[in-house]
């Protein structure tokens, strides 16, 4: 499963460590990160980035432009990850609501990253939590795993499915309204049907967006297959086999938007 894992640390020297060990366990094949950050909060708006990995395995040291305010105001790390990290995976989401997003699924996490905390935030594929936390506790890490996908897709889902019923519920009210209050709902429903297209649109746009990424991210994956050994080599073709899924699911809701 694609999980943002959140792990804090209290201090520099487990930070560090907890990220030398998270690089091994891909180096192994134990995990797949896809993309990786180790952030230090220095108010309650603002990261420091200290280390960045990601989206092709290309290490991206902080910067002036990086290292101040980041995307604090949206709601921490997650907010961040989800800007940083997740990038083309949340291109379909249309652009009002990731604020919105990102405070439902800050909801969802158990704890909040206090001022002079590190953390390590993961972009992770992962067939248990156990792997992670054993080590990460060794470090005197907390760590919080958050699926993405399931959000992600949970989420556009709702916004469709809210906007049809509502378009149906006026609808049936349309078949008994007369005079202005029917020409008032009929107004309704051309608005909600517009604000649907328009969703329908972003999502597109950022679907194909997303399509490469995945398409990416499998190639990267066979690549890591073909010089692995066997048991390695187990976990990463399942790996696959869930961006596959993933591929799978996206061309079945780029159908849906298309009709």
């Amino acid at each position: 499963m694609e999980n943002l894992v959140v792990t804090t640390f209290s201090d520099a020297e487990n930070a560090t460590e907890g990220l030398n060990k998270l690089n091994e366990l891909d180096q192994l094949g134990d995990i797949t990160i896809y993309n990786l950050l180790l952030i230090r909060k220095t108010s309650e708006s603002q990261f420091e980035l200290l280390h960045q990995q990601g989206p092709a395995g290309t290490d991206l040291p902080a910067t002036g432009a990086m290292a101040g305010t980041l995307i604090g105001a949206i709601g921490g790390p997650i907010g961040m990850a989800m800007g940083l990290l997740t990038g083309a995976l949340i291109g379909s989401i249309d652009e009002d609501d990731t604020k919105a997003f990102t405070k439902n699924f800050l909801d969802k996490v158990n704890g909040r990253v206090s001022v002079g905390t590190f953390a390590i935030v993961l972009d992770v594929e992962e067939d248990t939590e156990f792997m992670i936390n054993s080590y990460m506790d060794s470090y005197k890490g907390v760590t919080v795993h958050t699926p993405i996908a399931g959000q992600l897709d949970d989420y556009e889902e709702e916004q469709w499915d809210e906007l049809d019923k509502e378009i149906d519920e006026e609808q049936k009210v349309l078949e008994t309204a007369a005079g202005k209050e029917k020409e008032a709902i009929k107004e309704k429903i051309v608005r909600l049907k517009e604000e649907k297209a328009k969703r329908m649109a972003k999502f597109k746009a950022g679907a194909d967006k997303t399509k490469k990424q995945l398409q990416q991210r499998l190639a990267e994956l066979d690549q890591k297959i073909s010089t692995s050994r066997a048991q390695a080599k187990d976990r990463l073709t399942r790996h696959s086999e869930k961006i596959k899924e993933k591929l799978s699911r996206l061309n079945a809701k780029m159908a849906r938007a298309l009709v």
